[in-house]
């Protein structure tokens, strides 16, 4: 298994894969960088932390090149790979000594950049098969990547570790986070980036705020695109300066789940997504969602059954949404348990083991 970066959902979600995997049977290894987030877990499954920034390119090709060469693998399952520019050549390679699967995580790069779009693909096209987990991903993956290469739709999975072994309460939650302990919490969680509509959902809470004065924003992630001053000056144009929380900086995997219990719902004003493990974490911890029916979104969820659901760019609707499941906590707990009920059963590893499909 390889995952280079050692870090956030995609390496959550390899953890939670290799636990599965090794659970079921199947001898696994997983390549990952030396910096890896996740050493203080104990795993059925063997790591070699050999990935690092400080080898650039070429001293990280080496080290995956070697490891193949040694430990000869049946199957080089690919969760992310070494560089979005140069890894078109890398792959080919390696599927002359192994079969090669990848999971295609998105179907385009989230900053649309077309040369990373295209490595991407040559990448995918060099694989004897691609795991997808939305049927719009797999549609995708048929128009772009020829008939040689297989497609298999695999369900995302459940939180696994991340949800812990005791959820906190509300308050127990905001108190470790150092959180207002009153009112109301819309949580805007993970990496942020244009693509999410960050500022359309702080746009947002001022009209929210009139409704529920108590509301307060919290938005929690890396700042991946952008500075710090932009949103700090979007919050002050919206007038919400005292009910903005601001924390731009990387969620450590043992506070992931704290923050979603902190929280009366998150949101995900998504402009486009092919899937979003944060929105997934959400639904696995309970916590009542907001999203736009965008991309795969609209797909698993349903309208007023496990989530609200809007059409994006429409900031009134965003609004209201929020604070129709704010007004209405005995409805967006329905909401959130019949989500929590669909991530424990459909997208559960153990379905996913017993259809065969890991």
């Amino acid at each position: 298994m390889v995952e280079t970066g050692g870090w956030g959902g995609i390496a959550h979600y390899t953890w939670n894969l290799c636990a599965a995997l090794a659970g079921g049977g199947v001898e696994v290894s997983l390549l990952t960088n030396r910096e890896w987030e996740l050493a203080h877990l104990s795993s059925a499954f063997q790591v070699d932390r050999c990935f690092s920034a400080g080898a650039g390119y070429l001293g990280n090709v080496k080290a995956l090149r070697e490891r193949v060469a040694r430990v000869r693998p049946g199957v080089v399952h690919v969760q992310s790979v070494i560089s979005t520019r140069f890894d078109a050549l890398l792959w080919p390679l390696i599927r002359r000594r192994a079969r090669v699967v990848m999971t295609l995580h998105n179907v385009r790069t989230h900053e649309r950049i077309r040369w990373d779009d295209w490595t991407l693909w040559r990448c995918y096209a060099a694989a004897d098969a691609v795991v997808v987990h939305t049927k719009r991903a797999a549609g995708v993956a048929r128009e772009r990547l020829s008939a040689d290469v297989r497609i298999e739709l695999i369900h995302h999975g459940d939180a696994g570790f991340l949800q812990g072994e005791q959820r906190p309460d509300r308050l127990a939650a905001r108190a470790a986070l150092g959180l207002p302990s009153d009112g109301k919490l819309v949580l805007a969680f993970g990496a942020i980036r244009p693509y999410k509509g960050i500022h359309g959902v702080i746009a947002a809470l001022a009209e929210l705020r009139r409704r529920h004065a108590d509301a307060r924003l919290v938005i929690a992630g890396p700042l991946l695109v952008g500075s710090e001053a932009e949103y700090r000056e979007a919050i002050r144009r919206a007038g919400v300066d005292e009910a903005a929380i601001f924390r731009p900086g990387y969620v450590r995997a043992e506070d992931v789940a704290t923050y979603f219990a902190a929280a009366d719902v998150a949101v995900f004003n998504y402009r486009d997504i092919t899937d979003s493990g944060s929105l997934r974490l959400a639904c696995d911890l309970g916590t009542p969602v907001v999203a736009t029916a965008v991309g795969s979104f609209r797909e698993f969820l349903t309208d007023g059954v496990t989530a609200r659901l809007i059409e994006p760019g429409h900031g009134p609707a965003l609004a209201a949404a929020l604070g129709d499941v704010l007004g209405e906590p005995a409805r967006a707990a329905r909401m959130a348990q019949a989500a929590r009920a669909l991530a424990a059963s459909t997208w559960s590893w153990a379905a996913t083991l017993a259809r065969g499909g890991a």
